[in-house]
């Protein structure tokens, strides 16, 4: 392969010829490949950090868009391999994580080149792809919930030393809110690190970061750098004298990460999240937006935009207005205050009479995923032919069914015809054997009268004429 297209498109071949649903006995061998792939991912996004896309012929976004297809649809043949896998990566990653943590308390606050404890830009990537092959909204999940964990853990413990541990960071947070917002789920990391991001730019940073709420930034007041970003937010909005969006938006390539935009972008693109943050949780604690929002409003009111000693740029101004206005009006209620409340009243949904009525579905427009990619006259036969081998297989258990109750029948009769004349054969056997009985009890009470039982005693009887023979009867020598 000479092109990033290439790989690509050889990947999606290998999972094509290969897949799962062809043969059954692929699973180990595409299980090694899922593995390979999440490994690439993170090679090609470490290559981004590094030396960026690669112009037209590496293409390293184009060619993390083709894995992250190839991974879902590999997620989608087999998910128990794929949730397999990546509970695998996740295990290793939080080990790495880790050790790097255990490290990171050996250096110098003072080195600034130490190794980062951040994870690389191909795990935080490949953390961005997950939430594309995975559901985000599961209560609990096998792979999602690991993922936020670390993330967690990440952005509340790692430690803050240069501008790229901010990017990450950032990034980092915005995985974790892009995880939580569609369930509403409160992550007050992400919120916490956010907070201390924007007290990176107030006018006072040393007293502002004194009172960070997450370790993280305990350490940004030893890098000159991180302790003179609002005087470069300044600077370069001198500069500009307006905003340019392309230099608004945080990189995370290396050589863009120490361009003297990146400040400012940080800047915009935190407060941001903050107004999205105050559109997305708004009315959905509990009443308890005050109390969420509490770091992230005291974080604005740093950073005072109209100081006379640093005003900041008017661009950067109205985005501190625009976020100052999403919490306010988030955190403010018009009804009265209600204590705290661990759990949410019940919805109307909840109070609802259940309703056992049957849900009846158009089979017309009822569309399996087997389907897709299909003509729609192939989709119409194929559907037609699964429907006939149901209704075959349908109609062959009911002739199943219906034979074994007749055989059953059958044989409970028999047996009921049996047992009736068994028990007249019996009855006979009975008086047989009463009469035969009455017969030899006439033999030993009678002497010479009897002899024995049998053609002797009819000859006896027959001499007599009292017995033994009819009347007018002969019996011959």
């Amino acid at each position: 392969a000479s092109t990033g297209s290439d790989v690509g498109l050889i990947i999606q071949r290998i999972h094509a010829s290969n897949s799962v649903r062809l043969d059954k006995n692929n699973k180990e061998k595409m299980q090694n490949f899922f593995d390979v792939l999440l490994r690439r991912f993170v090679e090609v996004g470490d290559a981004i950090y590094s030396s960026g896309d690669g112009g037209p012929e590496l293409g390293r976004y184009d060619q993390l868009n083709a894995l992250t297809q190839t991974l879902y649809a590999m997620s989608q043949d087999s998910p128990g391999c794929a949730g397999a896998v990546w509970g695998r990566r996740l295990g290793i990653m939080q080990k790495a994580l880790a050790k790097r943590l255990r490290d990171a308390e050996f250096i110098s606050a003072d080195d600034e080149d130490a190794p980062s404890a951040w994870p690389s830009t191909g795990i935080l990537l490949l953390m961005r792809a997950l939430s594309h092959i995975f559901p985000v909204t599961d209560l609990r999940h096998v792979v999602v919930t690991p993922a936020l964990m670390l993330l967690g853990q990440t952005v509340a413990q790692c430690p803050v030393r240069s501008l790229s541990d901010v990017v990450m960071g950032l990034f980092s947070s915005g995985l974790i809110i892009e995880y939580t917002k569609e369930a509403k789920r409160l992550a007050p990391e992400s919120l916490a690190f956010i907070a201390g991001v924007l007290r990176l730019f107030a006018v006072d940073v040393e007293a502002a970061t004194e009172v960070t709420p997450v370790p993280s930034f305990e350490l940004a007041m030893r890098n000159a750098n991180l302790s003179a970003l609002r005087a470069d937010a300044v600077e370069y909005g001198d500069c500009v004298g307006g905003s340019d969006e392309i230099d608004l938006l945080v990189s995370i390539e290396k050589d863009k990460i120490d361009g003297e935009a990146m400040p400012t972008a940080i800047l915009c693109t935190t407060l941001r999240l903050v107004e999205m943050i105050g559109k997305t949780y708004g009315g959905f604690l509990n009443n308890a937006e005050a109390e969420v929002f509490d770091e992230i409003s005291r974080s604005l009111l740093s950073l005072k935009p109209q100081s006379k000693s640093s005003p900041l740029p008017k661009f950067v101004a109205a985005e501190v207005t625009k976020a100052a206005q999403s919490i306010s009006s988030a955190a403010s209620t018009s009804a009265g205050r209600l204590p705290l409340l661990r759990r949410s009243g019940a919805t109307a949904g909840q109070l609802a009479i259940k309703s056992l009525a049957p849900r009846m579905e158009d089979p017309k427009r009822y569309a399996m995923s087997k389907d897709k990619g299909k003509s729609q006259r192939q989709a119409i036969l194929d559907r037609n032919r699964r429907e006939y081998k149901r209704e075959h297989k349908a109609a062959t258990r009911e002739l199943r069914l219906d034979a074994a109750f007749i055989e059953n029948e059958r044989r409970k009769s028999k047996e009921k015809r049996d047992s009736e004349a068994r028990e007249q054969r019996h009855k006979n056997f009975a008086w047989l054997e009463q009469e035969q009985a009455t017969m030899n009890q006439q033999v030993r009470m009678g002497g010479g009268l009897l002899k024995g039982g049998g053609i002797g005693a009819a000859k006896a009887k027959a001499r007599s004429g009292k017995i033994g023979i009819k009347k007018g009867g002969k019996l011959r020598n």
